[in-house]
C-alpha cells in the first residue's frame, strides 16, 4: 500500500513521510530469513561500535624506591650568588625505554625534563626546589602513553612519598 504525497491536498506533511515514500519500508519483517538480516546487521552494528573503543593500558609509574635526589650549589659567575639545585636520578625501569621523564617541583611550579636511557633509567639536573618541596614524577613512552604519577618528598638521598 503506498501513501501518495500530495501538499496541495495534505498541508506541510511530517518529516518522516518524506523519509519514507510508502508504509512498506516501515512494516516488519515477517520472514525467518529477513529476522535473521535484520539481527546479524544489527550484531554487526554492535561490534562496530565496540571496535572503536580503544583499550585502556595503565603504564606503571617511576619506581619511588629507584628514584633519589642530590643537591649540590651552584654560583652565577655574574652576581656571584650561590643557589641550590637539584638532580634526580632514577634507576631502570624497562617499561620506561627510552621515555621522556617529567620532574615538577609543586612549590615552585616549575622543573625539568629528561630522556631516558634504553633500559629506563634517566638523570634529570639543575632543578630548583628547596628541602621538603613536593615533587612530582611521571613519564611519557615513545609510543605516547603517560604513566601514573608519583609524589615525593624532595631530600638527600631516597624520597619518601608524599603525605
Amino acid at each position: 500500500m503506498s501513501v501518495p504525497i500530495r501538499p496541495d491536498l495534505l498541508g506541510p506533511a511530517p518529516a518522516w513521510v518524506l523519509l519514507f515514500g510508502s508504509f512498506e519500508a516501515l512494516r516488519s519483517v515477517r520472514s525467518m530469513r529477513g529476522r535473521w538480516a535484520k539481527i546479524g546487521t544489527l550484531l554487526l552494528a554492535v561490534a562496530g561500535l565496540g571496535a572503536c573503543v580503544a583499550p585502556i593500558l595503565t603504564v606503571p609509574p617511576p619506581g619511588a624506591a629507584s628514584i633519589s635526589f642530590m643537591s649540590y650549589l651552584s654560583s652565577d659567575s655574574g652576581t656571584g650568588t650561590q643557589k641550590t639545585l637539584w638532580m634526580t636520578q632514577g634507576g631502570p625501569l624497562p617499561s620506561a625505554a627510552l621515555a621522556t621523564y617529567y620532574v615538577r617541583d609543586q612549590a615552585l611550579g616549575a622543573g625539568v625534563f629528561a630522556t631516558a636511557l634504553a633500559d629506563g633509567s634517566f638523570t634529570a639536573r639543575d632543578m630548583d626546589g628547596a628541602q621538603g618541596d613536593q615533587v612530582v614524577i611521571y613519564y611519557v613512552t615513545p609510543a605516547g602513553d603517560y604513566s601514573e604519577s608519583v609524589c615525593l618528598v624532595l631530600n638527600e638521598g631516597t624520597p619518601q612519598k608524599c603525605p
